[in-house]
Protein backbone atom coordinates (compact mmCIF):
# COMPACT_ATOMS: atom_id res chain seq x y z
CA UNK A 1 0.00 0.00 0.00
CA UNK A 2 1.53 3.18 -1.04
CA UNK A 3 2.16 6.14 1.44
CA UNK A 4 1.25 8.56 -0.76
CA UNK A 5 -1.44 9.24 -3.51
CA UNK A 6 0.11 9.95 -6.57
CA UNK A 7 -1.48 11.99 -9.25
CA UNK A 8 -0.70 13.13 -12.71
CA UNK A 9 -1.63 16.08 -14.45
CA UNK A 10 -2.74 15.76 -18.05
CA UNK A 11 0.17 17.32 -19.29
CA UNK A 12 2.44 14.81 -17.67
CA UNK A 13 0.42 11.79 -18.86
CA UNK A 14 0.44 13.57 -22.31
CA UNK A 15 4.05 13.55 -22.28
CA UNK A 16 3.99 10.12 -20.34
CA UNK A 17 2.10 8.34 -22.90
CA UNK A 18 4.88 9.59 -26.32
CA UNK A 19 7.56 7.58 -24.79
CA UNK A 20 8.46 4.20 -25.71
CA UNK A 21 6.57 1.44 -23.48
CA UNK A 22 10.38 0.31 -21.97
CA UNK A 23 10.39 3.67 -20.72
CA UNK A 24 7.42 4.28 -19.32
CA UNK A 25 6.95 1.17 -17.61
CA UNK A 26 10.06 2.37 -15.65
CA UNK A 27 9.08 5.48 -15.00
CA UNK A 28 5.75 4.27 -13.57
CA UNK A 29 7.71 2.16 -11.49
CA UNK A 30 9.80 4.82 -10.02
CA UNK A 31 6.50 6.66 -9.75
CA UNK A 32 5.00 3.81 -7.63
CA UNK A 33 8.55 3.54 -5.55
CA UNK A 34 8.34 6.83 -4.66
CA UNK A 35 4.78 6.86 -3.68
CA UNK A 36 6.06 4.28 -0.93
CA UNK A 37 8.68 6.46 0.73
CA UNK A 38 9.28 9.66 -1.19
CA UNK A 39 11.97 10.86 1.43
CA UNK A 40 14.56 8.35 0.98
CA UNK A 41 14.89 8.54 -2.93
CA UNK A 42 18.56 9.24 -3.60
CA UNK A 43 18.15 10.50 -7.52
CA UNK A 44 14.95 12.70 -6.20
CA UNK A 45 16.19 16.83 -5.90
CA UNK A 46 14.85 19.83 -4.28
CA UNK A 47 14.87 22.71 -7.45
CA UNK A 48 15.63 26.19 -5.67
CA UNK A 49 15.29 27.77 -9.19
CA UNK A 50 12.15 26.65 -10.50
CA UNK A 51 8.55 27.34 -9.83
CA UNK A 52 8.34 23.09 -9.27
CA UNK A 53 9.52 21.66 -5.56
CA UNK A 54 11.42 18.47 -6.91
CA UNK A 55 12.75 16.95 -9.88
CA UNK A 56 13.53 12.89 -9.62
CA UNK A 57 16.04 11.67 -12.36
CA UNK A 58 14.26 8.52 -14.54
CA UNK A 59 17.26 7.20 -16.42
CA UNK A 60 16.90 9.69 -19.62
CA UNK A 61 14.04 11.38 -18.23
CA UNK A 62 13.05 14.03 -15.56
CA UNK A 63 9.65 13.71 -13.11
CA UNK A 64 8.53 17.23 -11.66
CA UNK A 65 6.54 16.93 -8.66
CA UNK A 66 5.35 18.81 -5.97
CA UNK A 67 4.74 17.10 -2.54
CA UNK A 68 2.12 17.93 0.17
CA UNK A 69 3.27 16.09 3.11
CA UNK A 70 0.18 17.24 5.56
CA UNK A 71 -2.28 15.37 2.60
CA UNK A 72 0.16 12.37 1.55
CA UNK A 73 -0.18 13.40 -1.91
CA UNK A 74 2.26 13.59 -4.94
CA UNK A 75 1.16 15.81 -8.31
CA UNK A 76 3.68 14.53 -11.01
CA UNK A 77 3.45 17.78 -12.87
CA UNK A 78 5.54 16.74 -15.97
CA UNK A 79 7.38 14.09 -17.09
CA UNK A 80 10.28 15.10 -19.97
CA UNK A 81 13.19 13.74 -21.53
CA UNK A 82 16.22 15.05 -20.26
CA UNK A 83 17.00 17.22 -23.40
CA UNK A 84 13.62 18.80 -23.15
CA UNK A 85 13.52 19.22 -19.09
CA UNK A 86 15.15 22.53 -18.33
CA UNK A 87 14.73 24.68 -21.46
CA UNK A 88 11.21 24.97 -20.50
CA UNK A 89 11.12 25.71 -16.78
Amino acid sequence: MAEYKTYLTDIALKHLKRYPEKDRKLIVKNIEALAENPLSKSNVVKLVEYDISYRMRVGDYRVFFEREDSLKIIDIIDILHRREAYRRR
